[in-house]
């Protein structure tokens, strides 16, 4: 499902992030969205474009330490090895991009992102843009995970923008045997070489809320489709309010809908929301009405 880039150039630049791709982030789902509270923080490390590294400052930090990175282009490759940390773009993912792209065509190659040490659900990337990725490689000579290469892991991964990477498995990501939070993310131009999807996964529950795929599925509000194939799980009709979006459960129930298993949108027969429905199970009946009077009375 990944757009074919393999004989495009990648130049990924702030300028190209900020003009093209930054307002598909600046409005929100509409769906109710529960946000992951961001990780309390003991020390802050500063990062500047041209001054330092973002992997040194990580290699120095503590578990529970915010690393701020100031906007720029960073030409690096990460690994958090298995640290409780927050990497948090301080202008946001429109100004603040990490290159993985090799610094010379003879150069080494990899995952922009890597995560296999165990990171969990304090373990967290807001505001960021990741490029350039080419993927980690297997013992067979292919690539998985161009942007970021997960396994064993389960951070939450905010306001993100994961474009133009290339592997042979997951373009964009590649999961292994973790349950990741991806929340109003866009996957825009990374190619999966192997023909898979964007998001490879494999033992994985991944929970997808409000993000965007290029070129895949139905418009959810101002981002596509959050159907990241079946090695995610079921994908069924999910309805929000009157508007159907085929989507995994989790991330249905996520964004408040209802989902209908093994149907498709066009199967299924979505209601217009209607202002009884006081529990949100898309019904009308006695529940509603002991509910409401529960609270009969004056408010305030």
């Amino acid at each position: 499902m990944g757009a074919r880039m393999r004989n495009a150039r990648r130049t990924p630049l702030v300028a190209l992030v900020s003009a093209i791709l930054s307002p598909l982030l600046l409005t929100p789902a509409s769906a109710s969205v529960s946000h992951v509270m961001s990780c309390e923080t003991s020390s802050v490390h500063r990062v500047f474009a041209g001054s330092g590294t973002i992997q040194a400052a990580i290699d120095c930090a503590m578990d529970g330490d915010l690393i701020l990175i100031g906007p720029g282009v960073y030409r690096e490759r990460l690994n958090l090895r298995g640290k409780t940390l927050c990497l948090r773009g301080s202008e946001g993912a429109n100004k603040t991009l990490i290159d993985g792209s090799p610094l010379s065509p003879e150069g080494p190659r990899g995952s922009t992102i890597t995560m296999r040490s165990g990171e969990g659900a304090q373990t967290r990337l807001e505001g960021l843009s990741i490029a350039g990725g080419d993927g980690t490689g297997t013992k067979r000579g292919r690539t998985q995970g161009g942007g970021l290469y997960l396994k064993g892991t389960s951070p939450v991964i905010e306001d993100c923008l994961i474009l133009n990477n290339s592997a042979w498995q997951g373009g964009a990501v590649y999961l292994e045997d973790g349950s990741p939070h991806f929340i109003n993310c866009w996957f825009y131009l990374n190619d999966s070489r192997g023909g898979g999807s964007t998001i490879d996964c494999v033992r994985s529950s991944p929970m997808i809320t409000a993000c965007g795929f290029h070129e895949d599925g139905i418009q959810w509000k101002d981002a596509a489709l959050v159907n990241i194939g079946p090695g995610c799980g079921i994908v069924g009709a999910c309805c929000v309010g009157d508007a159907c979006i085929m989507a995994g459960e989790t991330a249905c129930h996520a964004a408040g809908g209802a989902w209908k298993e093994h149907q498709s949108c066009n199967q299924a027969d979505c209601p217009m929301a209607c202002t009884g429905d006081v529990n949100g199970d898309h019904r009308v009946n006695m529940t509603d009405m002991l509910l409401l009077l529960a609270h009969w009375g004056m408010c305030g």
